[in-house]
């Protein structure tokens, strides 16, 4: 179950050359490799910001879905079927995915040049059935309110968000929960967890991701602990250094309502994984071109309006 804290074996995550320790469940980024993209990253000069972009730091990535399995090549590594239903976009994924997997396969489901990169979450269900899914949008952003100070994903970054072992009640108003997207709530389930949407809505659930990096792992005991929030608008103390900060846009074609649950249990059990598999370079001027220049971009580094 993602979000659990069983040790990461050895390699299964990190990048080539990467030092292992094993014991503790930490792993080391690969500092020589990271160097070389972090000035791959330095070399590029962004195209100036036009007029009339919108200035919020952000690009995205469309995904359908790759495949679905009881597989969870972070928090179960080389264990196929260990983990309950998983919905996973990117290249196809199974448990024996690492990051260099990610970046020889042939092709993905999400549409931004160069993004090779893994997302998946816990399979949505009403009765024990999987629900129909409208869409997946992830978008890299910034929280700070300098984002000039952000950096591209080292190699090998994987991270968790959520917590599948949170079985709790969750009511509305209480949290990150799921909410309506296009039409209003006018109901809750029978057991309060689900909203019931308007005709024209539907489910949907936003999860965001810690975005700075403690500066040394790429993968943590509880896939969690080397990534951290901001402190007074900055990345700073034992989280240094700023990243991208992901947010699923998870749609569900349903209106919500009875029956509903996750493959890992209630509403309030939402997680999310991610394992980086970009191509370093086109990462790179994504980053640099905008959010470091706070604009609005799409799929691409270029520029759009309000």
């Amino acid at each position: 179950m993602a979000g659990a804290s069983e040790p990461h074996q050895p390699g299964s995550a990190g990048a080539s050359g990467s030092s292992v320790a094993a014991e503790a469940g930490w792993v080391d980024v690969d500092q020589a490799r990271y160097q070389r993209e972090l000035t791959d990253y330095q070399r590029i000069v962004p195209p100036p910001v036009p007029a009339g972009t919108t200035r919020v730091a952000e690009f995205h990535t469309d995904c359908t879905i790759a495949n679905e399995a009881k597989d969870d090549a972070i928090v179960f590594p080389r264990l196929p079927g260990a983990s309950h239903m998983h919905t996973f976009f990117g290249p196809r994924n199974d448990a024996f995915m690492t990051t260099e997997t990610l970046l020889a396969a042939g092709s993905t489901t999400c549409n931004s040049p160069g993004d090779n990169a893994a997302y998946w979450v816990p399979q949505l269900q009403r009765n024990g059935v999987a629900v129909p899914f409208k869409s997946m949008r992830v978008y890299y952003g910034s929280r700070l309110p300098d984002p000039s100070a952000v950096r591209p994903f080292p190699p090998g970054l994987v991270m968790v968000q959520g917590d599948a072992k949170l079985q709790v009640p969750t009511q509305k108003g209480q949290g990150n929960q799921f909410w309506c997207a296009g039409s209003a709530e006018v109901g809750r389930s029978a057991d309060g967890n689900w909203p019931v949407c308007a005709p024209g809505g539907n489910l949907i659930y936003q999860l965001v991701f810690k975005d700075c990096w403690d500066g040394k792992h790429i993968d943590s005991p509880d896939h969690k602990s080397h990534m951290g929030d901001p402190v007074a608008g900055k990345c700073q103390g034992n989280y240094p250094v700023a990243v991208p900060n992901l947010s699923y846009m998870v749609n569900y074609d349903i209106l919500g309502g009875d029956g509903l649950a996750l493959s890992s249990g209630m509403a309030s059990s939402m997680h999310g994984d991610f394992m980086n598999g970009w191509d370093h370079v086109k990462l790179a001027a994504l980053v640099k071109t905008c959010l470091n220049q706070n604009a609005k971009c799409g799929t691409t580094p270029s520029f759009t309006g309000g």
